[in-house]
Protein backbone atom coordinates (compact mmCIF):
# COMPACT_ATOMS: atom_id res chain seq x y z
CA UNK A 1 0.00 0.00 0.00
CA UNK A 2 2.88 2.53 1.09
CA UNK A 3 4.47 1.57 -2.21
CA UNK A 4 1.15 2.21 -4.29
CA UNK A 5 0.69 5.69 -2.20
CA UNK A 6 4.42 6.76 -2.89
CA UNK A 7 3.79 6.18 -7.00
CA UNK A 8 0.41 7.86 -6.59
CA UNK A 9 1.84 10.88 -5.55
CA UNK A 10 5.08 11.20 -7.16
CA UNK A 11 2.35 11.26 -10.23
CA UNK A 12 0.54 14.16 -8.26
CA UNK A 13 3.18 16.04 -7.37
CA UNK A 14 4.60 16.26 -11.11
CA UNK A 15 1.50 16.97 -12.00
CA UNK A 16 1.13 19.84 -9.39
CA UNK A 17 4.77 20.98 -10.34
CA UNK A 18 4.09 21.02 -13.99
CA UNK A 19 0.74 23.52 -13.42
CA UNK A 20 2.50 25.77 -11.20
CA UNK A 21 4.28 29.03 -12.32
CA UNK A 22 7.86 29.33 -12.28
CA UNK A 23 8.78 29.31 -8.80
CA UNK A 24 11.98 30.89 -8.89
CA UNK A 25 13.68 33.04 -5.76
CA UNK A 26 13.20 36.69 -5.55
CA UNK A 27 15.91 38.64 -6.87
CA UNK A 28 18.88 38.61 -4.96
CA UNK A 29 18.90 42.41 -4.56
CA UNK A 30 15.39 42.33 -2.92
CA UNK A 31 17.26 40.74 -0.52
CA UNK A 32 18.48 41.96 3.04
CA UNK A 33 21.09 39.70 5.02
CA UNK A 34 20.37 39.59 8.63
CA UNK A 35 23.11 41.03 10.72
CA UNK A 36 21.89 38.89 13.90
CA UNK A 37 22.38 35.68 11.87
CA UNK A 38 24.08 35.60 8.00
CA UNK A 39 23.03 32.10 7.51
CA UNK A 40 19.87 33.92 6.76
CA UNK A 41 18.49 36.52 4.52
CA UNK A 42 15.04 38.03 4.27
CA UNK A 43 12.69 40.22 2.13
CA UNK A 44 10.26 42.77 3.34
CA UNK A 45 6.60 42.60 3.06
CA UNK A 46 4.04 45.32 2.26
CA UNK A 47 3.00 45.18 6.58
CA UNK A 48 6.48 46.00 7.46
CA UNK A 49 6.81 41.99 8.47
CA UNK A 50 9.13 39.53 6.29
CA UNK A 51 9.20 36.60 4.86
CA UNK A 52 12.66 34.18 5.58
CA UNK A 53 15.05 32.12 3.24
CA UNK A 54 18.76 30.43 3.42
CA UNK A 55 21.16 32.34 2.40
CA UNK A 56 23.00 30.13 -0.28
CA UNK A 57 26.04 32.42 -0.42
CA UNK A 58 26.90 32.09 3.12
CA UNK A 59 29.92 29.99 3.84
CA UNK A 60 28.94 28.50 6.46
CA UNK A 61 25.14 28.06 5.55
CA UNK A 62 22.24 25.93 7.55
CA UNK A 63 22.37 22.37 8.63
CA UNK A 64 21.53 20.02 11.08
CA UNK A 65 18.48 21.13 13.46
CA UNK A 66 17.84 24.61 12.79
CA UNK A 67 15.41 27.04 14.58
CA UNK A 68 13.87 30.16 12.21
CA UNK A 69 14.30 33.31 14.47
CA UNK A 70 11.13 35.11 15.13
CA UNK A 71 12.44 38.40 14.03
CA UNK A 72 14.93 39.53 11.82
CA UNK A 73 16.06 43.38 11.24
CA UNK A 74 13.93 43.76 13.94
CA UNK A 75 11.00 42.96 11.60
CA UNK A 76 8.79 40.18 12.71
CA UNK A 77 9.06 36.84 10.38
CA UNK A 78 5.82 36.37 8.95
CA UNK A 79 6.35 33.17 6.10
CA UNK A 80 8.93 31.23 4.61
CA UNK A 81 10.03 32.06 1.09
CA UNK A 82 8.97 30.13 -1.54
CA UNK A 83 11.84 27.59 -2.45
CA UNK A 84 13.46 29.52 0.50
CA UNK A 85 15.29 26.62 2.65
CA UNK A 86 14.78 24.37 -1.04
CA UNK A 87 18.30 21.86 -1.19
CA UNK A 88 19.41 22.85 2.52
CA UNK A 89 21.56 19.90 4.95
CA UNK A 90 19.05 20.96 7.19
CA UNK A 91 18.10 17.52 9.45
CA UNK A 92 15.38 19.60 11.71
CA UNK A 93 12.97 22.84 11.52
CA UNK A 94 11.75 24.67 14.17
CA UNK A 95 9.14 27.30 12.66
CA UNK A 96 8.33 29.84 15.11
CA UNK A 97 4.44 31.31 16.30
CA UNK A 98 4.81 34.43 14.27
CA UNK A 99 4.92 32.67 11.15
CA UNK A 100 0.91 32.08 9.01
CA UNK A 101 2.66 31.04 5.96
CA UNK A 102 4.76 28.71 4.46
CA UNK A 103 5.42 29.22 0.61
CA UNK A 104 5.27 26.45 -2.53
CA UNK A 105 8.58 24.49 -2.30
CA UNK A 106 9.95 26.24 0.42
CA UNK A 107 11.29 23.33 1.97
CA UNK A 108 11.73 20.93 -1.31
CA UNK A 109 14.72 18.64 -1.81
CA UNK A 110 16.08 19.09 1.62
CA UNK A 111 16.43 15.34 1.45
CA UNK A 112 17.69 14.79 4.97
CA UNK A 113 15.35 16.75 6.63
CA UNK A 114 13.23 14.60 8.94
CA UNK A 115 11.51 16.49 11.56
CA UNK A 116 9.51 19.67 11.55
CA UNK A 117 8.11 21.56 13.74
CA UNK A 118 5.10 23.85 13.05
CA UNK A 119 3.33 26.17 15.12
CA UNK A 120 -0.56 26.11 15.48
CA UNK A 121 -0.51 29.63 13.90
CA UNK A 122 -0.04 28.34 10.03
CA UNK A 123 -2.97 29.24 7.80
CA UNK A 124 -1.74 28.60 4.08
CA UNK A 125 0.98 25.96 3.64
CA UNK A 126 2.18 25.65 -0.26
CA UNK A 127 1.72 23.45 -3.19
CA UNK A 128 4.71 20.35 -2.24
CA UNK A 129 6.25 22.41 0.47
CA UNK A 130 8.15 19.41 1.76
CA UNK A 131 8.92 17.36 -1.34
CA UNK A 132 11.17 15.17 -1.55
CA UNK A 133 12.07 15.56 2.19
CA UNK A 134 11.98 12.18 4.46
CA UNK A 135 9.72 14.21 6.62
CA UNK A 136 7.26 13.68 3.35
CA UNK A 137 8.07 10.07 2.99
CA UNK A 138 7.58 9.10 6.48
CA UNK A 139 3.53 11.51 6.52
CA UNK A 140 2.87 9.70 3.46
CA UNK A 141 4.11 6.16 5.03
CA UNK A 142 2.43 6.77 8.13
CA UNK A 143 -0.68 8.40 6.95
CA UNK A 144 -4.52 6.78 6.23
CA UNK A 145 -5.61 5.97 2.73
CA UNK A 146 -6.41 9.04 1.74
CA UNK A 147 -5.65 11.99 3.64
CA UNK A 148 -1.97 12.86 4.23
CA UNK A 149 -1.98 15.22 7.39
CA UNK A 150 0.86 17.36 9.02
CA UNK A 151 0.19 17.60 12.43
CA UNK A 152 -3.42 16.48 12.57
CA UNK A 153 -4.78 19.97 11.41
CA UNK A 154 -3.01 20.41 8.72
CA UNK A 155 -4.54 18.56 5.10
CA UNK A 156 -1.63 18.29 3.27
CA UNK A 157 -2.48 15.61 0.21
CA UNK A 158 -5.75 13.89 -0.87
CA UNK A 159 -4.43 10.54 -2.36
CA UNK A 160 -7.68 8.98 -2.61
CA UNK A 161 -10.62 7.64 -4.60
CA UNK A 162 -13.71 8.40 -3.21
CA UNK A 163 -16.27 9.95 -5.38
CA UNK A 164 -18.31 11.57 -2.14
CA UNK A 165 -14.91 13.31 -0.26
CA UNK A 166 -15.82 14.55 3.53
CA UNK A 167 -12.71 15.59 5.06
CA UNK A 168 -11.68 14.70 8.58
CA UNK A 169 -13.39 17.14 11.38
CA UNK A 170 -9.48 17.96 12.85
CA UNK A 171 -8.31 19.38 9.98
CA UNK A 172 -8.35 23.34 9.64
CA UNK A 173 -5.78 24.07 7.36
CA UNK A 174 -6.32 22.68 3.44
CA UNK A 175 -2.91 23.23 2.16
CA UNK A 176 -2.66 24.84 -1.92
CA UNK A 177 -3.88 21.95 -4.21
CA UNK A 178 -4.27 19.12 -1.90
CA UNK A 179 -6.68 17.88 -4.45
CA UNK A 180 -5.72 19.30 -7.66
CA UNK A 181 -6.26 16.96 -11.02
CA UNK A 182 -8.29 14.73 -9.05
CA UNK A 183 -10.78 13.71 -11.74
CA UNK A 184 -12.77 11.36 -9.59
CA UNK A 185 -14.45 13.35 -7.26
CA UNK A 186 -17.42 14.61 -7.37
CA UNK A 187 -18.42 16.39 -4.09
CA UNK A 188 -16.51 17.32 -0.89
CA UNK A 189 -18.42 18.56 2.12
CA UNK A 190 -15.74 20.89 4.33
CA UNK A 191 -16.49 20.77 7.70
CA UNK A 192 -16.88 23.48 10.86
CA UNK A 193 -13.37 23.22 11.99
CA UNK A 194 -11.84 23.90 8.39
CA UNK A 195 -10.99 27.84 8.55
CA UNK A 196 -8.34 27.86 5.69
CA UNK A 197 -8.69 26.99 2.33
CA UNK A 198 -5.63 26.99 0.05
CA UNK A 199 -4.65 28.16 -3.42
CA UNK A 200 -5.79 25.98 -6.40
CA UNK A 201 -6.97 23.35 -3.85
CA UNK A 202 -10.08 21.78 -6.41
CA UNK A 203 -7.64 23.15 -9.40
CA UNK A 204 -9.10 20.82 -13.02
CA UNK A 205 -11.33 18.82 -10.65
CA UNK A 206 -13.41 18.42 -13.76
CA UNK A 207 -16.05 16.35 -11.88
CA UNK A 208 -16.55 18.36 -8.87
CA UNK A 209 -20.10 19.33 -9.18
CA UNK A 210 -20.74 19.96 -4.95
CA UNK A 211 -19.44 21.48 -2.07
CA UNK A 212 -20.60 21.93 1.41
CA UNK A 213 -18.88 24.14 2.93
CA UNK A 214 -19.93 24.55 6.80
CA UNK A 215 -19.73 27.65 9.15
CA UNK A 216 -15.93 27.76 9.93
CA UNK A 217 -14.33 28.81 6.22
CA UNK A 218 -12.56 32.13 6.90
CA UNK A 219 -10.71 32.07 3.56
CA UNK A 220 -10.42 30.39 0.26
CA UNK A 221 -7.57 30.87 -1.77
CA UNK A 222 -6.80 31.57 -5.44
CA UNK A 223 -8.53 29.50 -8.06
CA UNK A 224 -9.32 27.14 -5.24
CA UNK A 225 -13.14 26.67 -6.61
CA UNK A 226 -13.88 27.06 -10.33
CA UNK A 227 -15.86 29.97 -10.67
CA UNK A 228 -19.28 30.05 -12.83
CA UNK A 229 -22.50 27.37 -12.40
CA UNK A 230 -20.62 24.50 -12.49
CA UNK A 231 -20.13 23.62 -8.91
CA UNK A 232 -22.81 24.51 -6.58
CA UNK A 233 -21.93 25.44 -3.03
CA UNK A 234 -24.25 24.56 -0.24
CA UNK A 235 -23.56 26.47 2.47
CA UNK A 236 -25.89 28.38 5.67
CA UNK A 237 -27.10 31.89 5.14
CA UNK A 238 -25.07 34.98 5.79
CA UNK A 239 -22.12 33.13 6.29
CA UNK A 240 -18.66 33.23 4.20
CA UNK A 241 -19.85 30.21 1.76
CA UNK A 242 -22.60 32.78 0.93
CA UNK A 243 -20.50 35.57 0.00
CA UNK A 244 -18.14 33.56 -1.74
CA UNK A 245 -20.39 31.76 -3.74
CA UNK A 246 -21.40 35.20 -5.15
CA UNK A 247 -18.37 36.84 -5.80
CA UNK A 248 -16.98 33.42 -7.11
CA UNK A 249 -19.89 33.10 -9.50
CA UNK A 250 -21.33 29.87 -8.21
CA UNK A 251 -24.66 28.79 -7.35
CA UNK A 252 -25.20 29.02 -3.71
CA UNK A 253 -28.10 26.96 -1.77
CA UNK A 254 -28.78 27.06 1.55
CA UNK A 255 -28.33 23.91 3.88
CA UNK A 256 -31.27 25.30 6.56
CA UNK A 257 -34.31 27.50 5.55
CA UNK A 258 -34.85 30.99 7.61
CA UNK A 259 -37.31 29.17 9.73
CA UNK A 260 -35.83 25.86 9.96
CA UNK A 261 -33.87 24.27 12.43
CA UNK A 262 -32.02 20.81 11.81
CA UNK A 263 -30.22 17.89 14.50
CA UNK A 264 -26.93 16.92 14.68
CA UNK A 265 -24.74 14.32 16.32
CA UNK A 266 -21.46 13.81 17.03
CA UNK A 267 -19.36 11.77 19.52
CA UNK A 268 -16.67 11.43 21.79
CA UNK A 269 -14.04 9.37 22.81
CA UNK A 270 -16.31 8.55 25.54
CA UNK A 271 -19.38 6.79 23.21
CA UNK A 272 -20.21 3.36 24.19
CA UNK A 273 -20.45 1.70 20.69
CA UNK A 274 -21.07 -2.22 21.85
CA UNK A 275 -23.79 -3.35 23.90
CA UNK A 276 -25.33 -6.67 25.14
CA UNK A 277 -28.87 -8.27 25.16
CA UNK A 278 -29.27 -8.00 28.81
CA UNK A 279 -28.41 -4.14 28.62
CA UNK A 280 -31.61 -2.24 29.53
CA UNK A 281 -31.19 0.90 28.36
CA UNK A 282 -28.29 3.21 26.32
CA UNK A 283 -25.92 5.67 27.47
CA UNK A 284 -25.78 9.11 26.38
CA UNK A 285 -22.06 9.44 27.38
CA UNK A 286 -20.05 10.51 24.79
CA UNK A 287 -23.08 11.51 22.37
CA UNK A 288 -23.98 15.14 21.69
CA UNK A 289 -26.94 16.69 20.28
CA UNK A 290 -27.13 19.80 18.85
CA UNK A 291 -29.78 22.46 17.27
CA UNK A 292 -28.64 23.46 13.93
CA UNK A 293 -30.17 27.18 12.97
CA UNK A 294 -30.37 28.53 9.00
CA UNK A 295 -27.08 31.04 9.75
CA UNK A 296 -25.11 27.86 11.43
CA UNK A 297 -24.94 28.85 14.74
CA UNK A 298 -26.01 25.77 16.82
CA UNK A 299 -26.43 24.97 20.45
CA UNK A 300 -26.27 21.67 22.58
CA UNK A 301 -29.13 20.02 23.71
CA UNK A 302 -28.01 19.01 27.09
CA UNK A 303 -30.76 17.28 29.35
CA UNK A 304 -32.40 20.41 30.56
CA UNK A 305 -34.21 20.76 27.32
CA UNK A 306 -34.01 16.65 27.22
CA UNK A 307 -33.60 14.35 24.50
CA UNK A 308 -33.99 10.41 24.75
CA UNK A 309 -33.82 7.17 23.06
CA UNK A 310 -36.70 5.37 21.22
CA UNK A 311 -35.57 2.27 22.52
CA UNK A 312 -33.28 0.16 24.71
CA UNK A 313 -30.64 -2.56 24.01
CA UNK A 314 -32.90 -5.67 25.04
CA UNK A 315 -35.83 -4.51 23.40
CA UNK A 316 -34.09 -4.02 19.96
CA UNK A 317 -32.44 -7.75 20.48
CA UNK A 318 -36.00 -8.65 20.84
CA UNK A 319 -37.00 -7.21 17.78
CA UNK A 320 -34.20 -8.92 15.76
CA UNK A 321 -34.66 -12.33 17.27
CA UNK A 322 -38.49 -12.00 17.03
CA UNK A 323 -38.12 -10.93 13.36
CA UNK A 324 -36.28 -13.98 12.54
CA UNK A 325 -38.27 -16.79 14.07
Amino acid sequence: MNKIKKIITAVITAAITASLPMMHMYADDNFAISQEDPRYKYIENDDGTCSVAANEHEEAGLSGAVEIPKTLGERTVKSICKSGFTGTSITEITIPDTVTEIEPLAFANCLTLSKVNLPKTITKVGEIAFSNTAFEAELLKNSDPEFVKIDDYILYLYTGHERDVVIPDNISVIANSAFANNTEIASVTIPDNVEYIGDNTFEKCSNLTKIIMKSGVKSVGENAISSGEGITIYGYTGTYAESFAKENGNTFVALIEDDKTQLECEYDENFKQYYFSTDEEFSKEGIHIYKRYADGTRIEITDSINWDFLSSPKELYDKANSEKE
